[in-house]
C-alpha cells in the first residue's frame, strides 16, 4: 500500500509539474513573439534572446527532463525555470529600448504573460527543491542521483558561482518587489527637514499607490486616497520621461542594486546624478487655487473666493532652521540663509541674523506707501535735473541692463552717463516714474508685494544715483562716499535688497497658481492632481521652481520695471507620478519609527 501511495504521489507530482510547465512554455512562446520588431535598432536584440532562451527551456526541461524522465537534468532545468522572468524583463527593456512604440495591446498582454511567467516559475521551482526533487523523479528512467559537492579548488570556485547565482536572483526578486511592492529608499537631500534627514532609510509602500509596470502604463489601480499634508514619493517632473529617459532609469537601478549600489548610471545629460524620484509633502489638492507671500501659503476654492491660510502647511513648512529641536539641528549639513561663519556655531548664528534680517524687509515692504514713494520719486527726478542741466554733455546716454544687481553695480557709471551724456535725466525721469500711473491697480498679494520692492529698489537707486551726482558734480572723488553716513545707509539698504530678490524671493513667495485665465476667472488644480513643496523651503527642488532661470520683472504693468533671476515656474502632478508613501523609517535607530 505504501509503494502504491508514493507511486500516485510520484504521478501527481509529475502532472502538476508538466501542467506548470505547458503553461509556462506556451506563455514564455507568446511572450517571445510580442517582442518581435522590424527597426534597424536595439529593440531587434529583444526576440530571438526570448526565443532561444524559450527554446533551451523546451528542449531541456520537457524533451530531457520530463519526456526522457532523465532526473540528472533537474539542475539546469531548475536554473532555466528561474532565471526565465529575468532574461524576458530584460528583453522587454530591450524591445522598447527602440525607436518605435509599443501598442498598449501588446503592453497589456505582455505584462499579463510575464506575471504568469513569475508565478508559474515561483511554483515550478519549489516542487525542484531539495526535499522535492527526489521524489518528483523517483518513478523517473533516470532519477536523480545524490550530488556530491567537489572539493579543493573546486570546491571554493562551486562557492564562488553559486552565491552569484544567489545574488543575481535575489536582486531580480527585490528588484519586482520594489516594483510593485514595498521600496526602501534613502533620502538623498535636506528638502524634508526636520522630517527627514540625509541618509535617513524610510520604507515607501507602493501596491497601493498604482505601481506600473516598467516602461507601460499598465499596472494596479490606484487605491489610497491623498490629502494635504501627505509625505509622498513621485517621479521628478522636471526630468523628460521620454522613451529613451525611462529605459535608462530602469536599467540603472536594475545595475546599481547588481553593484551594490556602487554605480548610478541615473545621471542628466551634464552627467550629474538625477534627483529623481524626489519625497515632498502634498500642499495643494484637487479644487485649490494657491498663492504663497512672505511664507505663509494661502488657498481658496470655488466656494469661497478669498484666499485663506492653510492652517496645516504653517504645521510643516521649515524656514529658520535654528529653531529645530538639537537632536535634529545638530545634524543638519546646509543652513542656506548662513553668509558667513566657519565653524558651526557661527553658521548657525549668521543663519538666525539674516533670517530676522528678512523679516525685518518684510515688514518695512508691507508698510512702505506708494503714495509717499511717488513724491518721493518725483522729488529725486527734480534734483538730478537741477544737477544735470549745468554740466556739458558728451555723447548719448545708453540704458544698461535692468536687473537689480547689474543697476546698483553700475550706479557709478550711471550716475556720471545721467550728469554728462544727452538723454540720461530723461532716462532717469521715465525709470523712477513709470510705474506711477499703475500705482492704485488692484492686485494680488503676491503681485503688490513686487510691485512695492520694485518701488523700493528704484527709490534706493535714486538715492545712490544722486549722492553720487553731487560728489561728481563738485568733483570730489568718490571714494569720499565711504564716510558719508547717508550714502553708505543706502548701499546697505540695496546690498539687502539685492540678496532678498536675487536669492530669497523666489523661495519665500509663489504666485498665484494656477494663475488666473486671461479673463481674470479663477482656475483650480484638476481632479487627480496634486501641488508638493519640500518642508524645508529654502532647500528644496520642488513644484515651484523649475532648473532654468529666466530674467523677470518685479512689476508686469512698470514698463521700465527692475528684473531679477527667476526660476518660478509652479505646476501640480497627475497622481499617476506619485510612486509611494513613506510608511516607517527604520533608520538611524534613534529616530526609528512611522512616517507622520
Amino acid at each position: 500500500m505504501a509503494n502504491k501511495k508514493n507511486s500516485n504521489v510520484d504521478k501527481n507530482l509529475i502532472k502538476k509539474f508538466t501542467v506548470l510547465n505547458f503553461i509556462q512554455l506556451g506563455s514564455s512562446l507568446l511572450f517571445s513573439l510580442l517582442m518581435l520588431s522590424f527597426h534597424a535598432d536595439i529593440s531587434l536584440l529583444a526576440f530571438p534572446i526570448a526565443a532561444l532562451y524559450t527554446a533551451c527551456i523546451i528542449y531541456f526541461a520537457y524533451f530531457k527532463f520530463i519526456k526522457a524522465g532523465d532526473g540528472n537534468k533537474s539542475t539546469c532545468v531548475l536554473k532555466l525555470i528561474q532565471y526565465l522572468p529575468f532574461v524576458l524583463l530584460l528583453t522587454f527593456i530591450l524591445r522598447r529600448s527602440g525607436k518605435s512604440d509599443t501598442p498598449y495591446w501588446v503592453d497589456v498582454v505582455s505584462v499579463i504573460l510575464w506575471f504568469v511567467i513569475f508565478f508559474v516559475s515561483l511554483f515550478s521551482a519549489g516542487m525542484m527543491n531539495d526535499k522535492k526533487i527526489g521524489v518528483l523523479t523517483a518513478a523517473f528512467a533516470v532519477p536523480k542521483k545524490k550530488y556530491n559537492k567537489p572539493e579543493g579548488g573546486l570546491r571554493v570556485l562551486y562557492e564562488i558561482v553559486d552565491w552569484i547565482d544567489a545574488i543575481i536572483q535575489a536582486v531580480f526578486l527585490v528588484l519586482t518587489v520594489q516594483i510593485f511592492v514595498i521600496q526602501f529608499y534613502k533620502i538623498p537631500s535636506e528638502s524634508m527637514v526636520p522630517t527627514f534627514l540625509i541618509k535617513d532609510k524610510v520604507l515607501v509602500t507602493k501596491v497601493d499607490c498604482g505601481p506600473k509596470f516598467p516602461l507601460t502604463d499598465v499596472g494596479l489601480p490606484t487605491f489610497r486616497t491623498y490629502k494635504r499634508g501627505d509625505t509622498v514619493v513621485l517621479r521628478n517632473p522636471h526630468y523628460s520621461m521620454d522613451r529613451k529617459s525611462e529605459v535608462k532609469t530602469v536599467v540603472s537601478q536594475l545595475v546599481s542594486m547588481l553593484t551594490f549600489m556602487t554605480v548610478n548610471l541615473n545621471t542628466d545629460e551634464n552627467g550629474e546624478q538625477k534627483a529623481d524620484p524626489l519625497v515632498k509633502r502634498i500642499a495643494g489638492v484637487p479644487g485649490d487655487q494657491l498663492v504663497m507671500q512672505d511664507g505663509v501659503l494661502y488657498s481658496r476654492n470655488s466656494k469661497n473666493q478669498s484666499f485663506q491660510p492653510v492652517v496645516m502647511d504653517a504645521k510643516y513648512a521649515n524656514w529658520d532652521l535654528t529653531k529645530c529641536k538639537p537632536e535634529v539641528r545638530n545634524h543638519i549639513q546646509t543652513f542656506p540663509l548662513a553668509t558667513s561663519g566657519r565653524t558651526k556655531d557661527e553658521i548657525k548664528k549668521s543663519a538666525a541674523e539674516n533670517y530676522n534680517l528678512m523679516l525685518d524687509l518684510e515688514e518695512e515692504r508691507r508698510k512702505f506707501d506708494l503714495t509717499v514713494a511717488e513724491f518721493q520719486a518725483k522729488e529725486l527726478v527734480n534734483k538730478v535735473k537741477k544737477l544735470s542741466s549745468g554740466t556739458k554733455k558728451d555723447g548719448n546716454f545708453v540704458p544698461g541692463k535692468m536687473d537689480i544687481t547689474s543697476l546698483f553695480t553700475n550706479s557709478s557709471g550711471i550716475s556720471k552717463d545721467i550728469l554728462y551724456k544727452n538723454g540720461g535725466t530723461e532716462w532717469f525721469e521715465k525709470f523712477m516714474t513709470a510705474w506711477i500711473p499703475s500705482k492704485n491697480e488692484n492686485r494680488d498679494m503676491y503681485s503688490e508685494a513686487n510691485y512695492k520692492l520694485n518701488v523700493m529698489t528704484k527709490i534706493c537707486f535714486g538715492n545712490i544715483v544722486l549722492r553720487r551726482m553731487e560728489y561728481d558734480s563738485r568733483g570730489e572723488f568718490s571714494a569720499n562716499l565711504q564716510n558719508d553716513e547717508l550714502f553708505m545707509e543706502q548701499i546697505t539698504k540695496a546690498d539687502l535688497l539685492i540678496w532678498y530678490i536675487q536669492h530669497m524671493l523666489d523661495e519665500r513667495n509663489m504666485p498665484v497658481f494656477p494663475p488666473d485665465d486671461e479673463n481674470g476667472n479663477a482656475q483650480y488644480i484638476p481632479s487627480d492632481c496634486y501641488f508638493m513643496m519640500g518642508d524645508n523651503r529654502f532647500n528644496s527642488l520642488d513644484l515651484r521652481h523649475s532648473s532654468d532661470f529666466k530674467s523677470k520683472a518685479l512689476a508686469a504693468k512698470d514698463s521700465m520695471s527692475v528684473e531679477y533671476d527667476s526660476n518660478m515656474a509652479p505646476q501640480y502632478v497627475n497622481k499617476k507620478l506619485i510612486i509611494g508613501k513613506p510608511a516607517f523609517r527604520f533608520l538611524p535607530t534613534n529616530r526609528i519609527g512611522r512616517v507622520r
